[in-house]
């Protein structure tokens, strides 16, 4: 088994796990096993511009999954070894500046920090179910949240 490259950008899983937990009425239409993956852009090296099969990690490093279980989103530190092999519905890449102003605001308001590093491009946003799947899962209010409307007009 590969070792993970050690990576400190997400600080403490309970600090994500507080603020999943106020945020707990956004995942309630989840379907249990729904999953949210976090990975930094500069540890996994997935850079703008590359075409999916052209991305590759070199090493395995740290994702912060989120994870309906028993009714409610948890989080916690996991390996990610490539876009071909993890078991995610949606992957956020943040970069460092993302990731550090995301850690900053986790008392506060920390998705509405992510949405605002997404429309900056600073996080790029992969997603790895097709829209009905996304729909049937219950990702709508969230995916709503972070600014995606991509349900659109025709439900």
């Amino acid at each position: 088994m590969n070792a993970i490259v050690e990576f400190s950008g997400f600080g403490d899983p309970a600090d994500w796990q507080a603020m999943l937990d106020r945020n707990r009425d956004l995942f309630a239409a989840m379907d249990e096993g729904a999953r949210i993956g976090i990975v930094s852009r500069e540890a996994s090296g997935i850079l703008p511009g590359k075409h999916l099969e052209g991305i590759k990690t070199a090493a395995d490093v740290e994702m912060l999954a989120w994870e309906i279980a028993d009714g409610a989103m948890s989080a916690r530190l996991e390996r990610f070894t490539g876009m071909t092999t993890t078991r995610v519905d949606l992957l956020l890449v943040a970069d460092a500046e993302a990731l550090a102003a995301a850690r900053a605001d986790l008392s506060g308001n920390a998705l509405t920090t992510i949405k605002k590093a997404i429309r900056r491009g600073n996080i790029m946003f992969f997603v790895f179910k097709n829209k009905a799947q996304l729909q049937d899962a219950g990702y709508e209010d969230f995916l709503e949240s972070l600014g995606l409307a991509f349900l659109g007009a025709c439900r």
